[in-house]
């Protein structure tokens, strides 16, 4: 069957649209703030509606587009997250603040992505529409923009559902049994919630109401972008690090269990789940490890090297990126364990990106059960994951993605060291970048504006590799994927 061409160019097209109303938003702060970004911001708006209504009216506005199927929906994902990030970047094309489009292409790609890593060297000199606008971006990418075209725009269809598997993140999707989008209204709605609450809490607080609401939505989409250049570390507040943790937390937490927790009330299922256990133990027992070692060798309090190692850890685990303190201080052992956290990262159907701690639980149990099969080669012995048998299948595919992922990271290292990165900034360039966590090592850890031009744009694609779970995007590289 030929590719139902028509059918991705209208669902980009929504997206653009959705996009344009962000970018209006944006220049409407501009404007309160008297920013000279607001005309960017206008231009960029009214050009990206443009796009998207010709899209959209051109393939027929008022037709269901309903018969697709898997290659439109991994063409129209791939397509939707590309185009967002192009169009993202005109702003700050147009700004004159950056010094070309890679630059720009690169922050925009951070933020749809919600990796956090910025080419910016000093945020305090970003007009506060534009900072308004990359926190929009990193809100958006969080739960996907796909999911939210879904919930808002039901002329995609039968299409809808494709759409949803190929953007939705982790090992299987416990589905919610509604129509798919309704599911995404469901989620799409609780993360409005969610948002909501945490600008409120952060709003009381020491920050004012526009850093409370960009670091807001920043901090729920497990992004990490901040409006201050000293970062979270600018405010050194106990309460506001508090209400960051639980919400890095909650954002990182399967969103399906998340929302039956909250408005089914079935909290049997929640607290007995593998992979949420999991989860919260491998952050128990490195928040032990980090903030005993910080205690041990520097002069600080028990409560401060706790508090430190705390942050950090959540803010790492949950791909975040926020910081408080200097953690390329603390030592090479340090960095091998938010190596570890990095590449693992929160739960599956979450806003955070990684590896997911639910692959790692599998691959930990079919590796033991390799050993009972060699005593008894005879058994079957399923891989089990909360009292159900894992199929053959799941395994199989759940292990090549894993070695596809080790094997990118360790590829990317080798690449990002011959572009001209140092050894430590390389690695951890990579495990960033893949797991869309943002955080830099060595002269990284402030701004990515020192990296070659050809590595920026790699660790761009790094991004949205890892935003969508490899497979989608490396599909389209393989020649059977374009055969009728």
């Amino acid at each position: 069957m030929n590719i139902n061409w028509k059918f991705i160019v209208k669902v980009v097209g929504y997206v653009l649209i959705l996009e344009s109303l962000f970018l209006c938003l944006s220049a409407a702060v501009a404007y309160y703030f008297r920013g000279t970004d607001m005309q960017a911001l206008a231009y960029s708006a009214a050009i990206t509606l443009a796009t998207g209504a010709v899209m959209v009216f051109s393939t027929g506005f008022y037709q269901k587009t309903n018969i697709i199927g898997k290659r439109e929906s991994y063409i129209g994902v791939a397509s939707c997250w590309i185009t967002f990030a192009l169009f993202g970047a005109l702003p700050f094309y147009w700004s004159g603040l950056f010094s070309g489009f890679t630059d720009t292409f690169f922050e925009s790609m951070a933020g749809i992505t919600a990796t956090g890593a910025s080419i910016i060297p000093d945020i305090d000199a970003i007009p506060k529409g534009l900072l308004f606008w990359r926190s929009v971006m990193q809100w958006l990418g969080g739960i996907g923009i796909v999911v939210f075209s879904v919930a808002l725009l039901p002329l995609l269809g039968g299409g809808a559902a494709h759409l949803f598997d190929a953007e939705s993140t982790g090992l299987s999707h416990d589905k919610f049994r509604p129509r798919v989008n309704q599911m995404a209204k469901r989620l799409a709605g609780m993360y409005l919630l969610l948002t909501a609450l945490v600008i409120v809490l952060l709003g009381v607080g020491p920050m004012d109401w526009y850093d409370a609401v960009c670091h807001g939505l920043t901090t729920i989409s497990t992004g990490g972008f901040s409006t201050r250049k000293a970062g979270i570390a600018y405010w050194d507040s106990l309460y506001i690090e508090s209400v960051q943790i639980l919400f890095m937390l909650l954002g990182s937490i399967n969103f399906t269990l998340l929302y039956l927790f909250l408005f089914r009330g079935n909290a049997k299922k929640f607290f007995k789940d593998e992979e949420l256990r999991w989860f919260f133990s491998v952050i128990g027992i490195s928040f032990i490890i980090i903030g005993a070692g910080l205690y041990l060798q520097q002069d600080g309090s028990v409560a401060h090297s706790f508090r430190q190692s705390l942050f950090q850890v959540v803010s790492a685990i949950t791909t975040t990126g926020f910081s408080t303190y200097d953690y390329s201080l603390w030592g090479h052992a340090y960095i091998i364990l938010l190596l570890f956290l990095m590449v693992f990262c929160g739960c599956a159907g979450s806003t955070s990106g990684g590896l997911k701690i639910v692959r790692g639980v599998v691959l930990a149990k079919n590796t033991a059960n390799e050993f009972s099969r060699l005593i008894h080669p005879r058994a079957i012995i399923p891989v089990r994951l909360n009292g159900a048998a894992l199929s053959f299948e799941v395994v199989q595919r759940l292990l090549a993605f894993i070695f596809l992922y080790i094997g990118i990271i360790l590829v990317s290292w080798g690449i990002l060291i011959l572009s001209g990165i140092p050894f430590l900034e390389a690695l951890g360039a990579s495990v960033s970048m893949i797991g869309n966590v943002g955080l830099g090592f060595g002269d990284l850890s402030a701004s990515y504006a020192g990296v070659p031009t050809v590595a920026k744009w790699y660790m761009a694609f790094l991004m949205v590799v890892g935003r969508l779970e490899i497979f989608t995007i490396l599909i389209l590289f393989s020649p059977g994927f374009w055969k009728r």
